[in-house]
């Protein structure tokens, strides 16, 4: 395992053999599929914990690299208070096979942490994921998901905010193409007063690929003060694509600032001929309008590194798929 200052890093087999990983194994509820598949066949992942005000001055890469038949991993981190980190998880592969991954995250007081899901499984194969997050008081989460592979996802996305200043944010792009399913679902709970979040969607769906988004929003008795807000949009670029949203909100409180929505939109044909009107062909000209499409969700990130990499596997996805 590499040594990285105020970072302890374990296989899971490790804590899987001494049994010390095993409460943390249980599916979050009766209903949890995922979970209950990973926790029956999990078999190794990593065990991450970084320790009080610690400054990491680069990323964490956990990589889940598959090479056919079933694959099942867990990630599991806890950050100290004060910390501060970014976290990259990457999940490809190759050949037909059926994966499942849970990652878990528990932020202490005042950490910080982006963490970034890049998939990119190819399209023979299922994988079911899931992300859990508990956020404690005045944490700050930023999740980045990208799928841009499989043929038939289900990414679950559940947060709870356990601790008052906490604040989430979730951006997401979704790139669908040929013949393929992806289903994005998320579940927050806003369980104390005093937290935040946004969530901000992006779809690119060509070929005859179908995507979904569920999302929905708990707004507890007692988390007064709360401001959430939520939008789903969806660029088809073909007639026989299709993307179905389903954006909720359920309140009990009386003193908050909630809010969603979602569109659905095609390219805007006088956008395009604008651009071919300037030499650029067609192919090039819908490239631009798709990655001006989504790159204001990839630009939110700090890292010029990480930004730059995203906008190459976005062009890269398109010059494929496009």
């Amino acid at each position: 395992m590499p040594v990285i200052d105020g970072v302890i890093v374990q296989r899971l087999s490790e804590k899987l053999t001494d049994g010390s990983i095993a409460p943390g194994l249980d599916p979050y509820g009766t209903d949890d599929a995922i979970g209950a598949l990973n926790t029956a066949f999990v078999a190794d992942g990593y065990f991450v914990d970084i320790a009080d005000g610690a400054e990491l001055d680069k990323p964490v890469e956990l990589q889940n690299l598959q090479a056919g038949g079933q694959t099942h991993v867990r990630l599991a981190v806890r950050v100290g208070a004060g910390a501060n980190a970014v976290i990259v998880e990457r999940q490809t592969g190759e050949g037909a096979a059926l994966v499942s991954s849970v990652s878990q995250l528990l932020l202490d007081e005042g950490a910080d942490v982006t963490w970034l899901i890049v998939q990119e499984q190819p399209d023979t194969a299922t994988h079911l994921a899931q992300f859990k997050a508990h956020l404690g008081k005045n944490s700050k989460l930023t999740l980045f998901v990208m799928n841009a592979g499989g043929k038939l996802v289900r990414q679950e996305i559940v947060v709870k905010t356990t601790g008052e200043g906490a604040d989430f944010t979730l951006r997401g792009i979704n790139l669908l193409a040929g013949d393929t399913h992806t289903d994005v679902t998320m579940v927050l709970d806003h369980a104390v007063p005093h937290t935040a979040s946004t969530e901000v969607i992006r779809n690119v769906v060509t070929g005859r690929a179908r995507g979904v988004f569920q999302g929905r929003i708990n707004v507890h008795q007692y988390a007064q003060k709360t401001n959430a807000k939520m939008a789903c949009n969806t660029l088809l670029l073909s007639d026989d694509g299709e993307f179905s949203t389903k954006p909720e909100l359920e309140i009990f409180a009386d003193d908050v600032v909630c809010g969603h929505g979602a569109t659905v939109t095609e390219i805007d044909h006088s956008h395009l001929f604008y651009l071919m009107a300037r030499g650029i062909d067609e192919k090039s000209a819908r490239g631009l309008l798709v990655k001006a499409f989504v790159a204001e969700v990839i630009e939110e990130l700090d890292d010029e590194a990480i930004v730059e990499a995203l906008e190459t596997r976005l062009d890269g996805w398109f010059a494929t798929h496009g």
